[in-house]
């Protein structure tokens, strides 16, 4: 299965644009649950509920025992331990800062790729894209003030967000390795359903109950996040099993969640705010996705 290069970006860039707001909608989710594993376990669940309509099939459980080795990593790389540690990262660092670091996540893709998949090696224009996106994030740590006990919080945070990014990266290649094998949407679903469901396990084990009784704001923010879940990541593992796709290639529109995710936080968090290093940390990420854009036509 084949798709044009335009259809391929429209999707990736919708995907991305959906992640964005889910920066700014944690950050406020925590202002009434601050419970990472409780709250990251409802989202994820209701995400995988949401989806069972459109991807339960006749073939489903022959499709579960078939594809068991790629649903588990994507299971718990991507949901149940990823995100566990991002929701905790959340709690230590801002809602743009977050957007920036998750950013990097292609350069982490792109140097996994050149290691584990023959037809997506390193090149120099890759080798650019991760220097001025790593040049990026150093700054951004920069900027959090390290030295201090509040930034070295911070600093905590990136750190748990960069090891995110790596597991969704080994995850996504694994997805790349069964070209067509497995519906997006019913990847998707599997990876929403149980890793919810372990987070939420995880969150009555070391949190304690959930206090369902919450302004009617909290689950506007829990529904929506819930949404872009279930729609962005069945677009992704789509994309990420067409023919003409390489992983490294298309994580490269990942770029976009660093500008978009950042200018959202910065409109809609009331503490937070824009300053001159953070977008020259933001430029620097950006830049990265020009070269690569370069890379693609050539």
């Amino acid at each position: 299965m084949k798709f044009k290069k335009k259809y391929i970006a429209g999707l990736a860039i919708i995907a991305c644009l959906l992640w964005s707001t889910a920066f700014a909608g944690v950050k406020i989710g925590f202002e009434y649950m601050p419970k990472p594993f409780t709250f990251a376990g409802l989202r994820f669940t209701l995400a995988g509920l949401f989806l069972i309509p459109f991807s339960w099939k006749r073939n489903s459980f022959s499709q579960l025992v078939l594809h068991r080795k790629v649903i588990t990593y994507v299971v718990f790389l991507n949901t149940a331990v990823g995100y566990a540690l991002y929701y905790i990262a959340m709690s230590y660092v801002g809602g743009a800062t977050a957007a920036i670091v998750i950013g990097s996540g292609p350069l982490i893709t792109a140097i996994m790729t050149h290691f584990t998949m023959d037809n997506d090696k390193m090149n120099k224009y890759k080798a650019l894209s991760i220097f001025f996106g790593l040049l990026g994030i150093v700054i951004i740590m920069v900027n959090s003030k390290p030295l201090t006990p509040v930034g070295q919080r911070e600093i905590f945070g990136i750190i748990l967000l960069l090891i995110n990014s790596t597991l969704t990266s080994f995850a996504n290649i694994k997805v790349a390795q069964i070209k067509n094998g497995i519906s997006g949407v019913f990847l998707t679903t599997n990876q929403m359903l149980w890793g919810g469901l372990i987070l939420l396990g995880m969150g009555r084990i070391f949190e304690g109950k959930i206090d369902f009784v919450q302004p009617i704001n909290f689950y506007i923010v829990l529904i929506w996040l819930a949404l872009v879940s279930a729609v962005a990541f069945s677009i992704w593992f789509f994309l990420i099993q067409v023919d003409n796709v390489k992983v490294s290639e298309l994580n490269m529109f990942k770029f976009f969640i660093p500008v978009s995710g950042a200018i959202i936080s910065w409109i809609i968090l009331p503490n937070e705010s824009p300053n001159l290093i953070s977008f020259i940390g933001m430029g620097c990420v950006f830049g990265a996705l020009i070269v690569n854009h370069i890379s693609s036509k050539k």
